[in-house]
């Protein structure tokens, strides 16, 4: 994930010169194969081989090229709304910095092939090489010059100022800042090729779409986190790869390269050879996203003993069987016991954690004796969302109050989705629940504690016979503490810090 000093200056160096050719590269270039037959491997040169960028002759002619001038519109100009959409934008990735996101965003800004091929193995769930793979390898260095080029009738012409030029904050490869500031921002060449070869490959690789075409835009959006390009750079650059590749399919070579490509990566997944970089690390770094939330919806939580596990487990499976539509007990609708629910400022959140790790390390939290003596449900609907009961004591009065004033001077009043764990499935949270934090303090605190475990979702023609059982009254202790990211049904969605309740 990490790109090094040198080859970033390498790099800044190579680049620079290419962009020195300006557009004449793209004037001389003729496509050396025949319109009926693929490449011939080995004869296709390598555009100034000097700079070291690996890219080879491209597909087309200058005059085939999309000419991004004619393609895409004006880049925003100060004063208009979607200009301070920029602006806004470029301000939410800040808090990024000095977290793995950042530095994935560093390493994506080198186009070094084949440093720039390897961005996509994790996508594609093996790796591409000049020997395992030579005509995929040699379509993309050579759309890689057909794609970048695309993007410099714009660039020459609006001359945009970089976003680091305007708002004066810290970007991700400084040692490139005398070349960046040279080059125009608008529009985003990286974004072009990173989204050019995410199509590309995800035609070659149907299977793993996807995943190529979410890391293709995720590419782009290293520009953003970088602080090298503004969020419409992006956009319009993503516009330039796709409309490039789109011109690459009427190319009869490229079309024959193509098909020979599909079965150099069958043959590859056939083998069962997997990426060498490390998939889990960029899959956590790419989970950040590219612009940071302003707030975070958190529940300050106890984790509950296998006693208690077991009858969430036991009466889980009763709802479900009544409604499957309901959610099961797992990673993302973990068991537990609210302390508190709040929005946080995400920026603060390392503050949350130390203030509320205070609190919990005076407090003898895994010898508390609680006892379940009712089930209960929250209407929603014809639905409720249902769970078990405990007794209020003292002691987690208490440990409420005293985790309420920790936290205190890092909350803020109202939230949105954005401050939730969602789904793509499921992306909008429901506004009751969003009001639910919100109220938490003093609905849920206080004389208004209710400690309970939600276990699941079931209709309320289920629900009221189910409350008017008898329950027969257990006792359990917590086993854990921890702060999640809520999800849809105030769910424990995304463990965000664990606690160690040792003593």
């Amino acid at each position: 994930m990490k790109i090094t000093h040198r080859r970033r200056i390498v790099f800044s160096v190579a680049l620079a010169g290419v962009l020195s050719l300006g557009l004449f590269v793209g004037c001389t270039t003729r496509n050396a194969a025949s319109a009926s037959a693929r490449t011939r491997l080995g004869t296709v040169p390598e555009i100034h081989p000097e700079l070291g960028l690996g890219m080879l002759q491209g597909y087309l002619a200058s005059s085939n090229l999309p000419n991004s001038l004619i393609l895409i519109p004006p880049p925003p100009a100060p004063g208009t709304a979607a200009y301070a959409h920029d602006v806004e934008v470029a301000q939410s990735s800040f808090a990024l910095r000095d977290t793995p996101r950042f530095a994935l965003a560093a390493s994506d800004y080198d186009l070094k092939l084949p440093h720039f091929i390897d961005t996509f193995s994790c996508a594609l769930n093996t790796r591409i090489t000049k020997e395992s793979a030579p005509y995929l390898y040699t379509l993309l260095c050579r759309a890689f010059t057909d794609v970048g080029l695309s993007t410099y009738a714009a660039k020459n012409c609006y001359k945009r100022q970089r976003p680091f030029q305007v708002n004066g904050e810290p970007m991700a490869v400084p040692e490139a800042r005398t070349f960046l500031e040279k080059d125009p921002s608008y529009p985003s060449g990286h974004t072009a090729l990173g989204w050019g070869f995410a199509l590309i490959l995800s035609e070659i690789a149907p299977d793993r779409e996807n995943q190529i075409l979410a890391r293709g835009r995720a590419f782009g959006e290293s520009r953003i986190v970088c602080n090298h390009h503004w969020y419409s750079d992006v956009v319009w650059g993503r516009f330039m790869g796709a409309a490039t590749v789109a011109r690459l399919h009427a190319d009869p070579t490229f079309q024959a390269d193509l098909a020979a490509a599909k079965s150099e990566y069958a043959a590859l997944r056939a083998k069962g050879t997997h990426p060498t970089c490390d998939c889990g690390a960029e899959a956590a770094a790419l989970e950040l996203g590219f612009q940071a939330r302003s707030v975070t919806a958190i529940d300050i939580l106890l984790e509950p003993d296998a006693t208690m596990l077991l009858h969430c487990s036991d009466n889980n499976a009763r709802l479900r069987k009544v409604f499957p539509d309901g959610f099961s007990l797992d990673a993302t609708h973990t068991p537990h016991i609210t302390l508190i629910q709040r929005y946080v400022r995400t920026a603060d959140l390392g503050k949350v954690y130390a203030a509320a790790g205070a609190v919990l390390a005076r407090a003898n939290v895994t010898a508390l004796k609680l006892e379940a003596f009712k089930f209960y449900y929250i209407p929603t609907g014809a639905n409720g969302l249902a769970g078990i009961c405990a007794k209020p004591t003292p002691e987690m009065l208490k440990l409420q109050a005293d985790l309420l004033a920790a936290v205190a001077p890092f909350t803020v009043e109202a939230g949105d989705s954005s401050a939730f764990a969602t789904t793509p499935a499921d992306p909008v949270i429901d506004p009751a629940l969003i009001s639910y934090v919100s109220a938490f303090v003093p609905k849920g605190s206080g004389e208004n504690f209710n400690p309970h475990v939600t276990t699941g979702v079931a209709p309320k023609t289920y629900l009221d016979p189910m409350l008017a059982a008898p329950f027969e009254p257990f006792t359990f202790s917590p086993a854990g503490a921890a702060v999640y990211q809520l999800g849809q049904f105030g769910t424990a969605a995304k463990k965000l810090k664990q606690f160690d309740l040792k003593p």
